[in-house]
């Protein structure tokens, strides 16, 4: 009898460990997102044909994954976009910015992560970031606001055009 109940907790436990699971990240991306007052804007950065994995569960292992950017690659659609959004930025002063994805772990909606980001020469640390699982991708968004990063939302034509305060900060992994 003691061998059976000692099977039966030895079951139980495993059953309750955190396990471990891994992803091949083949794509990265990081699109900024905003809404100015005559309309929206989107700003990103891709970078293909990678290949890190990122493990979850508690084991120390590869548990983060850095995303180094060239402020000077960022995309916004046209070249007034571009020019508006790397002066904002400070792209002359800073020309990465910097978004780690530390530490990935299973919750209730989805994955959490702890991340790093640099951007601007300001440095944030967020907790429980949520990564959702979608298309074969995981992303995860964040919102900020332009006090957070120490800059000023851009004004255009003597304020006829005004950028609101929230930036939308998406982080894809494509797997």
């Amino acid at each position: 009898m003691r061998i059976a109940w000692f099977l039966f907790c030895g079951m139980l436990l495993m059953a309750n460990t955190n396990r471990e699971e891994l992803f091949v990240i083949k794509e990265k991306e990081i699109r900024v997102a905003g809404i100015t007052s005559i309309g929206k804007f989107e700003c990103s950065y891709g970078n293909e044909a990678l290949s890190d994995t990122l493990y979850t569960g508690d084991l120390p292992k590869a548990r983060q994954l850095d995303f180094v950017i060239p402020v000077k690659d960022f995309g916004c659609g046209n070249f007034l976009l571009n020019k508006d959004f790397k002066t904002t930025i400070k792209a002359d002063q800073f020309p990465f910015c910097m978004v780690t994805v530390q530490s990935l772990n299973r919750g209730r909606e989805g994955f959490l992560s702890d991340l790093a980001v640099n951007l601007a020469g300001k440095e944030l640390f967020l907790n429980d970031v949520v990564f959702k699982h979608q298309d074969n991708q995981l992303v995860g968004e964040v919102d900020l606001s332009f006090g957070v990063l120490d800059l000023a939302p851009p004004k255009k034509f003597g304020g006829l055009i005004q950028v609101e305060d929230k930036l939308s900060l998406q982080i894809i992994m494509g797997m």
